[in-house]
């Protein structure tokens, strides 16, 4: 399976996150675009692709808010080439000062070509990341926005973020996806076969980032070194998990490896894990629930290494 992206599409098109889509399609039948919004949810449950389909309704000179998807401003939008659609990203951990303020300049230029410009900002949360200087720098521009500009807030975790950035923006939720919209994604978007992606789907936490993982073929080896790893941490205690833990970085690679867990624990408490290393006096209740915690952790942004440290040493008691 290969990693490509699914094209980018008007909102009338978009496959999952059809109630997002249709509210923002309603306001925009009204008129109204908004200064700013707020787009919050998990990683990978569509929330860029509603973004880019926003993007291009609000440029569009063929169907003004609302996008046709092939003129070339549409085209332009989805692949990152139009002057008037901006996408800005920390590089690292964190927003520099000097980066929120390349922003803000950029959102007080007129548009170069279209009546407006939308600037799209990935995880502004990382904003506060060492100190709330980048964020109050970016809270005066919302306060007093640019006449022309709209920006298009990406957050994964709003809680981070200042409650008066969050009140000054359109706040839009995303909700994880059903098995059904992972399914046809994946069978539609990325050429997995029906069983496949039903199997893949259903590991995917709701999310297509965590789908895409369980149906790559990393997962196998995931499994696999989900096995090792326990049996290690039954025999090597403490330092082991401590180590263990240490070793992961990438929260995508922690949350597939949890899941694998998982498995393992069910396939322990069904009796159908005999000869795989794992410890057959693990009580299932305890486990699964140290799981869950950790998974929930994960999901909320929280530290990748603590997080499995945490688990680990459970796992390893």
């Amino acid at each position: 399976m290969g990693a490509k992206r699914p094209p980018f599409l008007p909102l009338a098109a978009i496959p999952y996150q059809r109630d997002v889509a249709a509210a923002l399609t309603r306001a925009l039948a009204r008129g109204r675009l908004a200064h700013a919004y707020l787009f919050a949810g998990p990683r990978g449950v569509g929330k860029e692709m509603v973004a880019y389909g926003l993007g291009a309704a609000a440029l569009c000179p063929e169907k003004p808010l609302a996008g046709c998807g092939v003129c070339n401003t549409c085209r332009r939008v989805f692949t990152g080439t139009h002057p008037d659609f901006i996408r800005y990203e920390a590089e690292g951990a964190h927003f520099d000062v000097e980066k929120v303020r390349e922003i803000l300049v950029e959102a007080g230029r007129p548009p170069s070509e279209s009546p407006r410009k939308v600037l799209l900002v990935v995880e502004p949360e990382k904003m506060t990341y060492r100190n709330d200087v980048p964020a109050n720098a970016f809270l005066k521009t919302l306060e007093e926005p640019p006449g022309r500009a709209t920006f298009i807030l990406l957050s994964h975790d709003p809680r981070q973020l200042l409650p008066t950035i969050v009140s000054r923006c359109v706040a839009v939720r995303f909700p994880r996806l059903t098995l059904a919209e992972l399914s046809a994604a994946l069978i539609r978007d990325y050429g997995l076969e029906a069983a496949a992606a039903a199997a893949a789907a259903e590991r995917g936490e709701g999310t297509l980032a965590g789908a895409l993982a369980a149906a790559s073929e990393e997962y196998a080896e995931t499994v696999a070194r989900a096995r090792e790893l326990w049996a290690e941490l039954a025999a090597g205690g403490v330092p082991v998990a401590l180590t263990a833990a240490g070793a992961f970085r990438d929260r995508d690679d922690a949350l597939a490896l949890v899941a694998s867990l998982a498995e393992l624990t069910h396939d322990l408490a069904m009796g159908k894990a005999a000869g795989g290393g794992l410890p057959a006096d693990r009580d299932p209740v305890r486990t699964w629930e140290a799981l869950a915690r950790a998974a929930r952790a994960l999901r909320d942004n929280g530290n990748v290494v603590l997080t499995l440290e945490e688990l680990f040493l459970a796992l390893a008691a």
